[in-house]
């Protein structure tokens, strides 16, 4: 009788060791891990990212790291698509596979689908364009926090694009239906959810940015500056580097930004998770 397939799921907030958690996994069941994280996809970002390192990446076969450039336009859609696509190839030849990842709604659109969604609405995106060039970060999140307030605290509130295609959906009647592979085999999925003190892991996140800031992440951000427009840089760890590069800000209000905003991230992911 054929062994029951199994998707082990290693979720948690940013910093809580869920590479190392799931690479130990992989390796107890022959697993490669499958990545659920919507930046550790790009190619362009490394230390900002958090990506597994050289060591890490040689230990286990990792995929949708490095996997589309920052120039694509790469989603929950495309990486549902993709991801259950890969899992359907992988369970030919493994009983057991990992997946892990900190970006809750790729696991929810990889293994639940995906509600419909509207299509992009000209009108509204140049109107909160606007809005967001007059009062800033503020004036979209309060339109969506106004609007649901659950997806308000589970996304990152510091993309401005994001939070456009979060108004976007909330205020656009007609969804389009998004159609995803169907699995071919049948699977029970088991979730390791990590966790630990709220203080412990804010000292380890502080601990990490510093340690990225040693290993070159300003370098780093640096050669990005000339695409900061694009979607993939509106996030935490390179976003912050903006200002300081044009003279408006402190180096060291620079790190410690980078610091808040992850924390703040962390905060929104453990809201998330729980809820789950």
């Amino acid at each position: 009788m054929n062994q029951p397939k199994k998707l082990i799921v290693v979720a948690g907030p940013t910093a809580v060791g869920k590479t190392a958690h799931a690479i130990e996994l992989a390796l107890l069941h022959g697993s490669p891990v499958i990545s659920a994280d919507s930046r550790q996809v790009y190619k362009e970002l490394g230390i900002g990212v958090a990506k597994p390192d050289a060591e890490q990446l040689a230990a286990v076969q990792h995929y949708f790291i490095d996997h589309v450039s920052i120039h694509e336009n790469y989603n929950a859609g495309r990486y549902a698509k993709e991801a259950r696509e890969l899992i359907n190839e992988l369970f030919l030849k493994h009983d057991t596979l990992v997946l892990c990842g900190g970006t809750g709604l790729y696991i929810n659109a990889l293994l639940k689908g995906l509600d419909p969604l509207p299509d992009r609405n000209d009108a509204l995106r140049a109107e909160l364009q606007t809005l967001y060039e007059r009062e800033g970060l503020v004036g979209l999140q309060f339109r969506l926090k106004h609007l649901n307030a659950a997806k308000y605290e589970s996304m990152d509130i510091n993309n401005p694009q994001r939070l456009m295609r979060a108004i976007e959906i909330e205020q656009s009647p007609q969804p389009t239906a998004i159609n995803l592979p169907a699995f071919t085999q049948a699977f029970e999925t088991e979730y390791v959810h990590l966790e630990m003190p709220r203080e412990a892991l804010y000292e380890r996140i502080n601990t990490r940015v510093d340690a990225m800031v040693t290993g070159g992440l300003e370098a780093e951000a640096k050669a990005l500056e000339n695409l900061q427009h694009l979607n993939a840089l509106q996030t935490v760890g390179y976003s912050e580097w903006w200002p300081y590069f044009r003279g408006e800000v402190k180096r060291d209000e620079v790190i410690e930004k980078i610091k808040q905003h992850t924390r703040n991230y962390a905060k929104r992911q453990l809201t998330w998770f729980r809820h789950q």
